[in-house]
């Protein structure tokens, strides 16, 4: 939860809320340190923990770079980029070691809870309960909650579910998620999530028929264009608007000059140039950047996440996804690598390994890997001494 701070309930402060941050993370710090000096029982394999330590090596290089290169003051990167120290949650999962089954319920209690605190301060706008952005454009009320990762993976896990045992309940908690997508106004969102709904309902088996997937696709997205009618249309005459000058697209030239401009030497491009802070110099220019020119990291995905971090965390966040991937999984758990797919397409655009729940969301991922290798090894070798014993 607090990953996702706390949703930004209007009652809490930015302040307070960095505070739980910190406070989380340091705690977890501790629990490992002494489990590490302590410690007598043995967990499992972590198999992610080079690609994690690569970019703890980025995270920290960068607080360097930003005292070097932008005299911003280590102590203060160190507090700006608190949310990157939740890549602890990986081995802190380890020590803690829970079912992976509680974690999927806890998931999907999140994304639930995540749908319907959506659904409420749209319903109630323009009276706020949170303290998020909100727009006005596009034909509908934009609204941005932190922690619609979570709603994602509890999207893609009920699919599943219902796929496997063809429980009603599932498709409801779909049929929860899926408006509140579409209501988020944001393009490329929609159309990844509706892209990978269908590859999860193409590689299900259920429908072998691909005339029959088509017709129900079709069917689908029907009422769902009559209901969104307005916004649909929005997003036409925007697309088409980018389209005549492509070369403008404000996306565009912020990625050109997160690429170049920005990096003030060489050395930066490896060691990277640290989250800014609005209290130095370095966080007031990245601020006029925002303000004069339009150009925010968080909107060139993982260019933008390379630009503050550097070649070491990018080499380990390419690695983590690459070994999550070709990870062997139990049918059961054939939901992650819909999931992993939606992080690999929103590259582009979202911040996938900086977003802070969306770093939990990896680490559980990857820890549920991790289980799912075990038990896969565990049964190998029960199977083994089975064959063994039939054979004496």
């Amino acid at each position: 939860m607090s990953s996702a701070y706390f949703f930004r309930l209007v009652i809490m402060s930015g302040q307070l809320m960095q505070l739980t941050q910190l406070g989380i993370t340091t705690m977890m710090f501790v629990v490992i340190l002494v489990q590490e000096i302590y410690g007598k029982s043995k967990t499992i394999k972590h198999n992610f923990k080079y690609p994690v330590f690569l970019i703890f090596v980025g995270v920290f290089l960068s607080m360097v770079a930003a005292q070097s290169f932008h005299n911003q003051d280590f102590v203060l990167t160190f507090w700006a980029q608190s949310f990157m120290y939740y890549y602890l949650f990986y081995f802190f999962l380890h020590i803690i070691s829970p079912d992976i089954r509680d974690l999927e319920k806890i998931l999907l209690a999140l994304g639930i809870g995540y749908a319907i605190l959506y659904l409420v301060q749209y319903s109630i706008y323009p009276t706020t309960i949170l303290d998020v952005r909100f727009d006005v454009d596009r034909g509908t009320i934009r609204i941005f909650i932190p922690g619609s990762t979570f709603m994602g993976f509890a999207l893609f896990m009920s699919l599943d579910r219902f796929y496997k045992s063809n429980k009603i309940r599932y498709i409801l908690f779909a049929f929860l998620f899926i408006p509140v997508y579409i209501l988020t106004g944001t393009r490329y969102s929609i159309s990844i999530t509706f892209l990978v709904v269908i590859a999860s309902l193409l590689f299900s088996k259920i429908i072998r028929s691909r005339y029959v997937i088509y017709f129900l696709f079709v069917i689908s997205v029907i009422p769902v264009y009559l209901i969104f009618q307005d916004i649909f249309n929005a997003f036409v005459d925007l697309t088409r608007d980018q389209s005549e000058n492509f070369e403008s697209d404000i996306r565009i030239r912020a990625a050109t000059f997160f690429l170049t401009e920005f990096f003030p030497n060489t050395l930066a491009y490896l060691f990277g140039n640290g989250q800014d802070h609005m209290r130095s110099l370095y966080g007031i220019h990245v601020n006029i950047y925002k303000i004069t020119q339009g150009f925010y990291q968080s909107d060139v995905g993982f260019i933008g996440e390379f630009s503050k971090f550097g070649l070491f965390f990018a080499t380990g966040a390419i690695w983590l996804l690459l070994k999550a991937l070709r990870a062997p999984l139990k049918s059961e758990y054939a939901y992650i690598k819909y999931r992993l797919l939606v992080f690999i397409l929103v590259l582009p655009v979202g911040s996938t390994f900086t977003n802070p729940a969306s770093i939990a969301t990896l680490c559980i991922i990857m820890y549920i890997i991790d289980k799912n290798i075990h038990e896969l090894k565990q049964e190998s070798i029960y199977d083994k001494l089975k064959e063994d014993k039939k054979v004496c």
